[in-house]
């Protein structure tokens, strides 16, 4: 069984269409995707109504959570803007995402399988992978929300692997990234994949009335938070 994992897209609908047409070339058996679609980029009823049309099996991230609820989280100027640009059928559906998505004894979860969004670091230490996996009930975890592709195992051949993010990776990288897992008589192994896009198509999405287009823009160019 192969398993394509993406996550992280945060309305960027350009980054969004070459990782989905990168993954159609691999025709995994598998597309799940780990949350947080909306929130940051340009595009965001653009890239959820994608995901949603194409009925990929998605999980709730921490802003899908804020952007689902009926007030825009903390007063956030671009929370609201979101929320406003989403459609009603856009924030009803993220608001109804699933915590978890279970495959066999791979699970798929936004942060870790006791939090929406606590932190699992990249190159995370074997008892944090192992209590992943314990949680989770899984011999393997893919995960996003830290925008930092990774893959960790443990001792018995566990699986910890960090897809990414399609819109606005953090790892100095400026490619989108998602992971392709597959099983097979030994376990899970898992390789992260980087698809080059357009980054000036995608930065010229931003409307005038974004309310933070400049730091996005430079997330979009520089592969870091910033």
């Amino acid at each position: 069984m192969r398993v394509a994992v993406f996550s992280d897209v945060h309305g960027n609908a350009v980054a969004l269409s070459a990782v989905l047409e990168a993954i159609a070339r691999l025709g995994p058996d598998h597309v799940v995707c780990g949350g947080d679609l909306a929130l940051g980029g340009p595009d965001p009823e653009a890239a959820t109504g994608r995901v949603r049309a194409l009925g990929i099996p998605c999980v709730r991230g921490n802003t899908d959570e804020w952007l689902g609820s009926g007030a825009a989280a903390f007063g956030d100027p671009l929370v609201a803007w979101t929320q406003a640009a989403l459609d009603d059928a856009s924030r009803r559906y993220l608001a109804g995402l699933p915590f978890e998505y279970r495959l066999d004894d791979l699970v798929v979860v936004h942060a870790t399988p006791w939090s929406i969004s606590d932190v699992l670091p990249r190159h995370a230490d074997a008892a944090l992978l192992a209590r992943m996996l314990r949680e989770a009930r899984a011999a393997a975890v893919a995960y996003g929300h830290i925008h930092m592709p990774w893959v960790g195992r443990t001792a018995d051949g566990g699986l910890v692997v960090n897809a990414g993010s399609v819109g606005f990776p953090f790892d100095g990288d400026a490619r989108a990234s998602f992971a392709l897992l597959e099983r097979g008589p030994a376990g899970w192994i898992a390789e992260v994949r980087r698809v080059a896009y357009d980054v000036e198509q995608a930065a010229r999405r931003f409307p005038p009335d974004h309310p933070q287009p400049a730091p996005w823009v430079a997330r979009m160019r520089t592969g870091r938070r910033g």
